[in-house]
């Protein structure tokens, strides 16, 4: 559950989600994770203070402003990590423990994820890190969008794809030393061979995703303006071998995509695709997945579609939300398109199509 959580989180913010959704999801999971009772992102305000813009299990947390005397506040303005990492956070309604994990950001710290509870209990907090390290990449993507200098777009991407080597894997190392001790326990324990179980299948899931943040990593230090469209979506369908188990297959006018498509427009084709590619790897179970890209002429216009089809289980018809599907939606209309999810006689199609600026 826990790698299921931190990758889906991963792959909204690659994805170009919502930043406020992003960021969101990210404290829903932080108490689904943890078993806090509640968990709060505290950011910097407009005034130079620092405030519980995102929080979930006490909402009415949401707006409150640390008080300059809190410890968390001034280790915060002091940019103090050992201090921040071992005091207390003042929050109003009577908490027994709170626990701070710092946010980071390009050139210092950008906030503090909090987890709160109401009553002491055994630390369940060892994925804290990495989520609040999570919550800095969503943020320093938010600022790589709002980019338009090419060297400080590039600067930006090697600064996240090392906060995610160094910090992340670091992350996700202790975990799996942590958990290669209680294995190692649980082989002494009479009856003890079912968490023995456990704890090698979750070993296993720290090692996979250990290799999917590497490749993200190389995917932001690759993936420079420089590369064209085709170039990019064929990166795209390699990083989804991990998540898929097996190769997509693609088939992509690579001519038409490279010399027509501006910059603008071939972001969200390639933020369409490594959707559906990360769909089907969640979601389809599926044994094959093929990717068509393809302009045509219709009328007047010059459209682009994209076409994601799988072999999988097809639609849940529980499932009544997804902001993936809305992340692509909101693309599609960016560029006077639209999305059509089509079921198949076996698995599911997406067919995104969006509309080239008239020359």
């Amino acid at each position: 559950m826990a790698l299921a959580c931190t990758y889906d989180i991963a792959v909204a913010i690659l994805s170009g989600g919502d930043n406020e959704e992003v960021l969101q999801l990210i404290v829903e999971r932080s108490t689904e994770l943890t078993a806090a009772d509640t968990a709060a992102l505290i950011l910097p305000g407009m005034d130079g203070s620092w405030v519980v813009e995102f929080c979930r299990g006490e909402e009415s947390l949401i707006g409150y402003t640390l008080p300059d005397s809190c410890p968390a506040a001034r280790a915060l303005n002091a940019q103090d990590l050992d201090t921040l990492r071992n005091c207390r956070v003042e929050l109003p309604g009577g908490w027994q423990k709170t626990l701070a994990f710092p946010i980071p950001g390009a050139a210092e710290v950008a906030g503090i994820l909090v987890l709160a509870y109401r009553e002491e209990r055994q630390d369940k907090h060892v994925y804290a890190q990495s989520l609040a390290s999570l919550a800095g990449f969503c943020l320093g993507m938010a600022d790589v969008q709002d980019m338009r200098d090419t060297s400080d777009l590039t600067e930006e991407r090697h600064r996240i794809a090392r906060d995610l080597h160094d910090m992340a894997i670091q992350e996700l190392f202790a975990v799996g030393m942590q958990l290669d001790r209680i294995r190692q326990e649980a082989h002494a324990l009479s009856g003890g061979e079912a968490l023995v179980r456990q704890v090698t299948e979750s070993l296993t899931g720290v090692d996979q995703t250990v290799t999917q943040i590497r490749q993200i990593v190389q995917s932001l230090r690759r993936d420079s303006p420089s590369a064209t469209l085709s170039q990019r979506l064929h990166h795209e369908a390699a990083l989804a071998i991990s998540g898929l188990g097996f190769s997509p297959s693609m088939q992509i006018d690579a001519g038409p995509l490279d010399q027509e498509i501006d910059d603008d427009l071939a972001q969200d084709v390639v933020a369409v695709v490594r959707e559906c590619l990360a769909n089907a790897a969640r979601h389809a179970h599926a044994s094959a997945v093929a990717v068509t890209v393809s302009i045509f002429s219709e009328g007047v216009d010059r459209v682009v579609r994209v076409n994601v089809s799988d072999n999988g289980r097809g639609i849940d018809p529980t499932v009544t939300r997804s902001s993936g599907l809305s992340n692509m939606r909101s693309r599609a209309r960016r560029h006077n398109g639209w999305v059509d999810v089509l079921p198949l006689d076996q698995g599911t199609m997406v067919s995104w199509r969006a509309t080239l600026p008239a020359k």
